[in-house]
């Protein structure tokens, strides 16, 4: 509640600068345009009338950087605001937890297709084809990408990329088939979205 309140007084006090930037604006602007000379007034004889010139030429620059300034101010205005909104920073905090956790939960993600594959493999439907033993079974490969991020309301999302293969097993018996080597048929680049919750990554 602290680092809220300080964020506040912090807004508080840009959005004071900005106003204060456009009431100079607004009073610059004119008060510079004027600055022309008047139509009957005569040069010396002693200065170019190049030089009389030059105030009106720097006047538009002067007003064009502070209206700059007040854009940058805005802006950087916005931004604080966003990132005090009492319920961002819930959401910021959470991902800092989260993003440190997701690369174990990525291992672990791993692990688990391997015993999926595992499973899979033990659990094949056997078709006798021309006198050969015959079956298929899905396959993982390794996770290629770990990434975690943050959506634009502020949700912890994490991202695993993996390669899926479809795997044609054949022999003469089931088990000769299983020790042979296993012909990849298909191979499928997938990719799963998990979200962080309650303390926690779900699958």
């Amino acid at each position: 509640m602290e680092t809220v309140t300080r964020s506040l007084a912090f807004v508080r006090s840009l959005a004071f600068v900005s106003i204060a930037l456009l009431a100079i604006a607004l009073c610059a602007g004119p008060a510079l345009s004027d600055t022309k000379p008047a139509a009957n007034a005569k040069a010396p004889a002693s200065v170019p009338s190049t030089a009389a010139a030059q105030p009106s030429a720097t006047a538009p620059s002067t007003v064009k950087l502070i209206k700059k300034k007040i854009k940058e101010k805005a802006k950087a205005v916005k931004a604080a605001l966003q990132k005090v909104n009492p319920l961002r920073l819930l959401r910021d905090k959470e991902f800092k937890t989260a993003a440190a956790e997701f690369p174990s939960f990525c291992k672990d993600w791993e692990r688990k297709l391997h015993d999926r594959e595992v499973n899979n493999l033990g659990h094949v439907a056997w078709t006798q084809k021309d006198g050969w033993q015959t079956a298929t079974y899905t396959g993982y490969g390794p996770v290629q990408k770990c990434e975690c991020h943050q959506s634009t309301d502020g949700y912890s999302i994490g991202k695993v990329t993996y390669e899926e293969f479809q795997y044609y097993l054949v022999g003469k018996t089931p088990d000769e088939a299983k020790t042979a080597k296993p012909k990849v048929t298909d191979t499928t680049a997938t990719t799963e979205l998990f979200r962080w919750d309650k303390s926690k990554w779900f699958y």
